[in-house]
């Protein structure tokens, strides 16, 4: 018999995290990047999320963008009832959120009135008609020269990882419970069957590496990923063509290298990618030169590439803030195709000049590195730069007001007393939220309570470590004795005093 989850995961509530492809920010830094017009991202005054889960996300994204109205859907009373207390507490007046499935608010129909809508991590793991719905609310609802954010799982990267899921999932339907100990029974199962030398995983390798990260990570991640009754693997010719039917066309991966070949497609590929026409068909083959298995797309409705003179004027609106110290920026690229490392003539020019102050795409433009001749070497820098959140691209009205975020980060530092970590602090003068790190918080809180040296905030954070059950660890033991334990914590702590803190101030955190 089917519930009200409709065969989603709903005894255990989602992670609170939060993805940086959901901002508006980010979605208008892909299309310009890629050549593409960012339509309403540029400036948008209304957004939409499609399952916010937990709602963390979204309330930082209207903490860091108080002049956007944002609003999300979510059929979970629990995620629900979590988002409206990070908004009550933090005073949040721009964002509403409603407990509704997709079906019911594609029945209540739309006005085109929003400039962005996100769905992350959805679509893959809900039933045909819910899909169809989330189709009918983007085709009612999204303005013209609006973005559509969506994520999903894909083909050809999960062919030999398809039944892990199938087996899984057969454990949770023949295990009456709770989705923890129906996890436990699968997780268990495959386990035994790769230990007892099963042939499926000796012909799968890359199955048995999938099986390896799934046992170190997070249980209610795993939870709703793989014992969901739905689980759509899509080819991205699938998604395209269902999206066409809200009149939707493919704009960029918000992944940012993966649009580009020389990032994403093996060298010898990438002629042959070159060659086809077909956009569509050009993405299927870039899709299996990488064999990937996870897209995050940008669609756009109505939305015209720009002419050569338009995007450069719209480049020289952009300006960039360094996101991490200065001392801690590392020239090392995680991209589809492995790790690659910047040169140092191209990229240290730029870091050395945000390390000074925040500048415009113009002014690094004019660095001797590059010049207008070498505009498209000056955008890939900045792309990766993006892409490794060591940058972030200041995108619309230069001043904001702060307090939201202020706020916002004060109630989730105020959270650990509770003995729940929420890693991202809402960062208004780029938009979007910032990693925090356990010690960044811990540092906070202390300061929070006027401790701004490193000796008493690491005091004041020893009890906040055992109300959130973590255990110190260097060098991969854990610290035993109380004064390793205060020495450890009062050279992590001031690092962060002597790095962090300055940079959150200016990104507008505190």
């Amino acid at each position: 018999m089917t519930s009200w989850s409709g065969g989603y995961v709903a005894d255990i509530g989602y992670t609170a995290g939060f993805s940086r492809e959901t901002a508006p920010s980010h979605m208008a830094f892909a299309a310009l990047a890629t050549g593409r017009a960012p339509g309403r991202a540029l400036a948008p005054k209304r957004a939409l999320e499609l399952g916010f889960g937990q709602g963390f996300g979204l309330s930082l994204l209207a903490a860091a963008n108080p002049d956007i109205a944002f609003q999300g859907y979510d059929f979970n009373p629990e995620h629900v009832a979590h988002a409206r207390r990070l908004i009550a507490g933090a005073g949040l007046e721009n964002i509403a959120v409603a407990e509704t499935s997709f079906d019911e608010a594609a029945a209540r129909g739309g006005d085109n009135e929003f400039d962005v809508i996100a769905a992350h991590g959805i679509l893959s793991w809900v039933a045909r008609p819910i899909q169809d719905a989330i189709v009918a609310i983007v085709r009612q609802r999204l303005q013209p020269d609006g973005l559509f954010y969506v994520s999903y799982n894909c083909m050809p990267g999960w062919a030999p990882i398809a039944p892990l899921h199938r087996v899984m999932l057969e454990v949770k339907r023949r295990n009456p419970g709770g989705s923890e100990r129906q996890l436990r029974h699968a997780l268990a199962l495959v386990t035994r069957l790769r230990q007892g030398n099963g042939l499926y995983f000796a012909a799968n390798p890359l199955a048995s590496r999938h099986l390896d990260g799934m046992l170190k990570s997070d249980p209610t991640y795993l939870a709703h990923e793989y014992l969901d009754e739905h689980w759509d693997l899509f080819w991205f010719s699938e998604v395209a063509a269902r999206l066409a039917e809200a009149k939707l066309t493919h704009v960029a991966s918000a992944t940012l290298p993966e649009n580009f070949d020389l990032y994403a497609v093996p060298q010898e590929l990438r002629p042959l990618v070159k060659e086809i026409d077909d956009p569509v068909l050009r993405e299927m083959a870039r899709d299996l030169a990488g064999n990937k298995w996870f897209r995050r797309d940008l669609f756009a409705r109505g939305t015209a590439a720009p002419t050569p003179a338009e995007r450069r004027n719209l480049l020289s609106s952009l300006a960039f803030a360094l996101a991490v110290p200065r001392r801690r920026v590392r020239l090392k690229f995680t991209c589809p195709l492995g790790e690659l490392t910047g040169k140092d003539e191209l990229y240290l020019p730029i870091v050395e000049r945000l390390a000074e102050q925040q500048a415009r795409f113009d002014d690094l433009l004019a660095l001797p590195a590059f010049g207008e001749g070498n505009l498209t070497a000056l955008l890939e820098c900045l792309t990766l730069l993006v892409h490794s959140g060591q940058v972030l691209p200041l995108i619309g009205q230069p001043h904001v007001d702060r307090e939201p975020a202020r706020r916002f980060n004060r109630v989730i530092v105020e959270a650990l007393r509770n003995g729940r970590a929420y890693h991202h602090l809402a960062a208004p003068v780029v938009r979007t939220g910032l990693p925090v790190p356990d010690f960044g918080l811990l540092t906070l809180s202390a300061l929070f309570e006027g401790k701004d040296d490193a000796v008493s905030a690491a005091r004041h954070a020893r009890p906040l470590l055992e109300a959130l059950g973590r255990r110190l660890v260097k060098d991969g033991r854990p610290i035993e004795s109380d004064s390793e334990a205060e020495a450890f914590l009062v050279e992590q702590i001031g690092g962060i005093l002597e790095d962090y803190i300055p940079l959150w101030r200016r990104l507008g955190c505190l």
